[in-house]
């Protein structure tokens, strides 16, 4: 480790302590009353201040300071030689990996030895080794590293958690979509296998995962059984295949059925639509593809051009109502790291495949079972194309779709596609009465709030509702109207009416697409509002139906007051003319505390309707049951006794 440097993070991992501990070691020089000075650091090519590895683990050895009592195993793979890059660094350890010796021990005709028998095709290590005077610390680092780790995974994670690979950009994927993306292959390898099960157990091989990305490639270690390969050519994906080696994930061999995982995050929209094409007209057939990438173009409505690309990739040919779409689903937010806010969707397509009814599911706000999620994508597997609005077997989360409705321009899946669930029968007043009684019985949570005197300002004044409508601070949208006679108790899509305090009644999924696409919907910090009497809403989830008179008051970036605040003045209004109500101008250091405020307000005021509604709801049964003589009261209602239950 002579000539391995560290730097103040890498220090950090290696002793198993926050960075800001190692500042604090430096600072405090004096360890159990003798003085010990922190290593001398120099500064490294890029500026950072670095520190000679074998330095800094004699001071941990000296110091007893750290967590990690291994530190002198792990040193090896924590010290970095000047001048060492990841791209040599992986490289060296898929021949280090291979080697019977170090890499330090072999000339560079061995070197490439190991990398033909390796890559014999050349696809992924073999011209890097021809094309590469490797250093000679590099050399020495990785095998180093190989002998600090428990095999090439873990140098490889060790790798990967490093210096070298911090300083890469990576586009990053949520964890939360590998497993979605896992879920949808398990279901496709249970179908396979119950193929397998009918036909023989040479029917179908095993199932190989071709992915292009680094992160989504880790789907192949959550699904027992499956191996992966990536058949397309460039730097990037050569580098996947060698982290792929390394973990054991890559197939040599891919004469087998694949399932290929494509992200198409990122792209312009007429760029991801062309791959979108590309990907079907790829597909061979009983062969499957997994698309993730921005629910707009992949879920939601599209118009002109856009709609007519999409449609022509989703048709088995030019006037057929069938094709390849087996399974759509609209995900959360933020599975894409560098787009917090945007929605993902996700397809899965088959080769071959004539379905004229795929199975579609909202799954962006219902938390999902893998298990759960798994068995539908089976079940849909094995549904084939059979048009079933109420198969004998129970989905959990997807829903059959005409894809004629998709075709005609509609949404692929509109927003609250819910599986189709059976209502239960009326219940008895008793349990009418046990279920409200439970939410009276629950004390009421104190709402209080603190104040303080503040000097006037000299600069008190409102603006009216219709100046910052005016001035595009805020944009006001017109409500539908809803006939009452849609509204479904297994609706997914909510429509509010402020008059209501929210949320009136629910509709299908499928009716909002398509009786009401024209609608406007909510989207997180919408007020609702009505103007006769003034009354104010605030739509915190968003994906609503306004039922009119009620509008829709959308701030714009920078509105100098918050939903709730505005919500508040709104229902503090007298007049009936929106455009004359006036807002306060609020201190800009004020605005946040005052919007907290008012939405742990609306909060309380809620729990006080929720239990104004469950007492009414008590005193109709309870009187209700009594008098129907199927239920009696057990001793005076003012003198609670013991019993069994409510």
């Amino acid at each position: 480790m002579s000539d391995a440097m560290m730097s103040m993070q890498d220090i950090a991992d290696l002793a198993g302590v926050s960075r800001p501990a190692v500042s604090q070691w430096r600072r405090r020089t004096t360890v159990r009353g003798r003085e010990i000075p922190f290593p001398e650091g120099t500064e490294g090519p890029d500026g950072r201040e670095l520190f000679h590895a074998e330095a800094v683990v004699e001071w941990l050895r000296r110091t007893g300071r750290g967590n990690n009592a291994e530190f002198v195993e792990d040193a090896p793979a924590a010290g970095i030689p000047t001048g060492v890059s990841i791209d040599h660094a992986l490289v060296l350890l898929c021949l280090r990996d291979n080697a019977e010796d170090d890499l330090s021990n072999l000339g560079e005709s061995m070197l490439v030895e190991i990398a033909a028998s390796l890559d014999p095709a050349d696809r992924f290590l073999l011209s890097e080794v021809i094309d590469t005077e490797f250093a000679a610390a590099t050399l020495d680092y990785v095998d180093d590293l190989y002998a600090a780790s428990f095999g090439a995974a873990d140098a490889l994670d060790r790798l990967e958690t490093g210096r070298l690979s911090r300083s890469q950009e990576r586009r990053g994927f949520d964890p939360g979509l590998v497993d979605v993306i896992a879920s949808v292959v398990e279901g496709v390898v249970a179908d396979g296998e119950s193929a397998s099960d009918e036909l023989g157990s040479s029917a179908t091989g095993e199932l190989v995962l071709e992915c292009e990305d680094v992160d989504l490639l880790a789907v192949a270690e959550t699904v027992e059984g499956l191996a992966s390969h990536v058949t397309t050519d460039s730097p990037h994906i050569r580098d996947l295949r060698r982290r792929a080696l390394l973990r054991g994930w890559l197939a040599l061999d891919a004469e087998r059925p694949t399932v290929s995982v494509v992200a198409v995050y990122g792209l312009e929209s007429a760029e991801v639509l062309e791959r979108l094409d590309r990907v079907i007209l790829d597909l061979n057939p009983n062969e499957y593809a997994i698309v993730a990438g921005p629910a707009d173009l992949l879920c939601g409505r599209l118009d002109g051009f856009a709609e007519q690309r999409r449609s022509e990739s989703l048709r088995s040919s030019r006037s057929a109502n069938h094709g390849p779409l087996v399974c759509a689903l609209r995900l959360p937010r933020g599975l894409w790291k560098h787009a917090p806010r945007q929605s993902s969707g996700l397809w899965l397509l088959k080769g071959g495949a004539t379905l004229a009814h795929p199975w579609v599911a909202d799954l962006s706000e219902a938390p999902v079972d893998r298990s759960d999620l798994s068995a539908d994508v089976a079940g849909v597997l094995a549904a084939g194309t059979v048009p079933n609005e109420l198969p004998a077997r129970a989905f959990r989360y997807v829903r059959s779709r005409d894809l004629r409705s998709i075709l005609g321009g509609e949404a692929v899946v509109p927003p609250g596609t819910r599986a189709v669930s059976f209502a239960t029968g009326q219940q008895d007043f008793i349990d009418d009465v046990r279920a409200a009684s439970i939410e009276t019985a629950e004390a009421t949570e104190v709402f209080d709030i603190y104040v303080t005197d503040r000097p006037a300002s000299l600069v008190v004044g409102s603006m009216s509702l219709g100046t910052m409508i005016d001035n595009g601070t805020l944009t006001r949208h017109s409500g539908s109207r809803i006939d009452e006679s849609l509204a479904e108790d297994t609706g997914a899509v909510p429509v509010v009416d402020a008059r209501g305090g929210g949320e009136v009644f629910r509709v299908d999924a499928f009716v909002a697409e398509s009786s009401l696409r024209r609608s406007m919907r909510t989207r997180p910090g919408d007020v609702v509002f009505c103007s006769n009497p003034p009354t104010a809403w605030v739509d915190d989830r968003g994906g609503a139906l306004v039922v009119s008179p009620n509008k829709i008051l959308r701030r714009a970036g920078g509105a100098p007051i918050g939903p709730h605040t505005l919500a508040a003045v709104i229902n503090d209004a007298q007049s009936k003319e929106y455009a004359n109500w006036q807002i306060p101008r609020i201190p800009a250091d004020q605005v946040d505390a005052v919007e907290d405020a008012m939405r742990r307000l609306a909060g309380y005021r809620q729990q006080l309707q929720v239990k104004e509604r469950a007492a009414k709801t008590l005193g109709h049964s309870l009187l209700s049951g009594v008098a129907a003589g199927t239920m009696e009261l057990m001793g005076s209602s003012l003198e609670p006794q013991p019993s069994q239950g409510r």
